[in-house]
């Protein structure tokens, strides 16, 4: 009986369904990093003069354009440079 129960444990897939959500949930989070990694200075320039207008100053923040070389296809060597430097 013990032997049948072990069996049945085993033969459960429930958690695939979970493993493949989670899978994805992971490649979104990449590409979101990867993402904002790119347009970070474009996106903070943004926020600051949204900032600057809403707190009635008339002041704007300096936007850099987006390069078009940040859309050139990349491998993941140096995914990381640059983490936790302020940049």
């Amino acid at each position: 009986m013990r032997k049948q129960k072990l069996i049945a444990k085993i033969k459960n897939q429930k958690g695939q369904g979970l493993i493949e959500y989670l899978v994805i949930v992971a490649l979104m989070g990449v590409a979101s990093i990867a993402i904002v990694r790119t347009l970070n200075q474009t996106i903070n320039a943004r926020l600051a003069s949204v900032t600057f207008a809403l707190q009635g100053k008339k002041k704007s923040a300096a936007m850099d354009t987006v390069e078009d070389s940040f859309f050139e296809k990349k491998d993941m060597s140096d995914f990381f440079n640059g983490v936790g430097s302020g940049n």
